[in-house]
């Protein structure tokens, strides 16, 4: 009983004892703000980062929106071939300021009624190596696509950027990515190359499914 009474009475005093060293709380509380202030620098960096990657990507798919293509009648159009996107991904480079690997991928999709899916025109990705764009995998982003009508096309644009923390606090690295579609603005749809869009008028490139692209 004594042992507990005392226990109890040495537990008050703890209690109602106010002293301290400065030199103590000063370290604690330091170390603390230097971590909330580190936490806070990495949270927005990351914000930051993943901010103007958005920005980026909306702006190459503005740029894909007014392409027309020497295919749509245009002799003197662009034609978007491996090298315009890889020239997308050196604009993005450009904007997003990234010493990270990044790459993107367009696609040109359509609905078609018969078969109640949409559909891949031409599938392309910067660089080397990366997976593009099928019929197939395209069911997996439906709920993720604008409701079309027959026969009427998009403009998907995807960009994937390696970021990597500067300090390792609640963030680790990780892949941001962008899934954008956008309408053609002057054409029905934005041809490959001079190749027109999967099923051109004149029948010279019948591949609505096509998975390998054709030389440029």
């Amino acid at each position: 009983m004594n042992i507990l009474r005392s226990l109890r009475l040495r537990l008050f005093d703890f209690r109602r004892d106010d002293r301290g060293a400065m030199e103590v709380e000063g370290i604690l509380a330091s170390t603390f703000l230097i971590w909330w202030y580190i936490a806070s620098f990495q949270y927005f960096d990351a914000f930051k980062q993943k901010n103007i990657n958005l920005k980026a990507a909306y702006t190459i798919a503005d740029m894909l929106s007014r392409e027309t293509g020497p295919a749509n009648g245009d002799p003197t159009a662009t034609p978007v071939n491996q090298a315009y996107i890889n020239g997308l991904n050196t604009m993005f480079d450009y904007l997003t300021y990234s010493r990270k690997p990044t790459w993107i991928r367009v696609t040109s999709v359509y609905f078609d009624t018969t078969t109640n899916k949409y559909h891949v025109d031409w599938s392309a990705a910067s660089g080397s190596g990366h997976q593009l764009m099928t019929t197939p995998i395209l069911q997996n982003y439906k709920n993720r696509l604008p409701i079309l009508p027959d026969g009427d096309s998009v403009i998907l644009v995807e960009t994937f950027m390696a970021y990597e923390p500067i300090f390792s606090i609640g963030i680790n690295a990780q892949v941001y990515s962008t899934f954008i579609t956008t309408s053609p603005r002057f054409s029905s749809c934005l041809p490959w190359n001079t190749n027109g869009c999967g099923n051109d008028t004149n029948n010279n490139w019948v591949n609505p499914d096509m998975t390998d692209l054709p030389p440029p």
